[in-house]
């Protein structure tokens, strides 16, 4: 499959590719067809790609020998050549000298093509609607004497010769940052993560591929669920920042807190929750910022935010559970399967919310210890921090809920069943066996 995105273009979409400049394929494979699948069900082919396409070229593949499938096709044998860099699912993280050496030749390339330009430190700028606040980053940069670079304005030869002459470069984490493969060896590279000091997968390994002098600079206060996570990002000016530039740190300036307002604004009006691993990583940051923000009660009103906005509470019924190692996950809309049921982390405690309505809701320890203490709306049933599981639980709604919904849920255990669905507050039992994961829905009565 060859994915539409540059990062990709330069993972996933040629660690096959190798295997054409081998001794093998020409002495036994050349005369056979090379296929590949195109992204958007067959639309995307590589004429449509042109960035992927030049990168082919310089790696010397035939492109036009490249033949798109796009409907199902038979072959009497098709050979797959072994990925020279790991994809996301493999167990072992990295890359062959096969894919070392194919970023060198791109690289020699670069450098023997190269024609002087007078952009000597670069920022990769997203510009997409998702990256809030980077516009003001990027503005920040240029006062520290950085090119603003939109690389789809460019052509791949046009972009390899800024990289190949930068002598500073900075981007944030993504298809933008992978771009480094191509700097000169020991160029200053200034990477800023998106959200909770988070390193993609690939960036990690891409950084090994020749030495780099790279610098991480958290400037992201991007708190909000992971699963929505690519659609949207928030990016302030920070101390982190600052202070890497020497600059004197005097608290936040107004557009950082419109910034951040924006993009809460953003997800709490779509019912969005927080991901409560981001919220523990920046809570001595989120707790000044926020402090900060709320002498600004101007702002506060003029994004028209409610009284308690900055719990981040999601307004639809959701729930999250605590689970061992991970911690809390993030807020979950009814019927979703609380935790990965391929990974067997138990669960500790739960917290259920229904804004409009009262849920009651306890967790079943032990024989000894019982049944814990039965809340409500938000609040914790079960314990963290103590590596103590819960082996059952029964969920309620008051009388108001229980007129218009019936509430079902099940449990899914250790030893890979679940159990059936039980409602309206009856018990159920996980008969010994850890819990891996809970679904919970909502069902209209008629």
């Amino acid at each position: 499959m060859f994915y539409r995105i540059w990062g990709h273009d330069l993972t996933d979409n040629i660690r096959r590719v190798w295997f054409l400049k081998s001794e093998t394929f020409k002495s036994e494979f050349k005369n056979c067809p090379i296929v590949y699948i195109p992204y958007l069900n067959g639309t995307l082919t590589i004429d449509k790609q042109p960035s992927l396409k030049r990168l082919l070229e310089i790696l010397e593949v035939d492109v036009d020998k490249l033949r798109p499938i796009t409907q199902p096709t038979q072959f009497d044998k098709i050979i797959l050549p072994d990925g020279c860099f790991s994809a996301p699912y493999n167990k072992i993280k990295g890359f062959t000298a096969e894919y070392r050496e194919m970023i060198e030749r791109v690289r020699n390339f670069a450098l023997k093509n190269r024609t002087p330009n007078s952009a000597k430190k670069l920022y990769l700028f997203h510009g997409k609607r998702g990256q809030i606040g980077e516009e003001r980053l990027a503005e920040y940069f240029k006062t520290k004497g950085y090119d603003i670079i939109l690389p789809e304005n460019l052509s791949l030869d046009e972009q390899l010769n800024l990289l190949i002459n930068a002598e500073s470069f900075a981007a944030t984490i993504g298809s933008l940052s992978h771009n480094s493969i191509f700097l000169r060896e020991d160029t200053e590279t200034i990477l800023i993560p998106r959200a909770e000091n988070k390193f993609t997968f690939y960036q990690e390994i891409l950084n090994q591929i020749h030495p780099l002098n790279v610098k991480y600079i958290d400037s992201s206060l991007s708190i909000f669920t992971r699963t929505i996570i690519h659609t949207g990002f928030c990016y302030i000016i920070s101390d982190q920042l600052k202070r890497f530039f020497c600059d004197k740190f005097d608290g936040y300036e107004e557009g950082d807190f419109k910034i951040f307002l924006q993009y809460v604004k953003n997800f709490t009006d779509k019912g969005h929750g927080v991901y409560q691993q981001a919220i523990s990583y920046y809570k001595p940051i989120l707790e000044d910022f926020i402090a900060q923000l709320k002498r600004r009660g101007d702002l506060i009103a003029a994004y028209d935010m409610p009284l308690d906005w900055e719990k981040f509470q999601p307004s639809f019924f959701s729930y999250q559970t605590h689970v061992h190692r991970k911690g809390w996950s993030s807020w979950l809309k009814g019927n979703a399967i609380s935790n990965d049921i391929n990974q067997q982390f138990d669960i500790q405690a739960i917290k259920i919310n229904f804004p409009g309505h009262k849920v009651y809701y306890s967790v079943y320890f032990n024989d000894k210890e019982g049944w814990s203490e039965e809340v409500s709306n938000g609040e914790p049933a079960g314990t963290t921090g103590k590596s103590k599981s819960i082996y059952g639980i029964k969920i309620r709604l008051d009388e108001s809920g229980a007129k218009e919904f019936d509430i079902l849920y099940r449990v899914y255990t250790f030893d890979g069943n679940r159990t059936p669905w039980a409602k309206n507050g009856e018990v159920i039992y996980s008969h010994g066996q850890k819990l891996n994961a809970i679904q919970i829905k909502l069902e209209t009565k008629t």
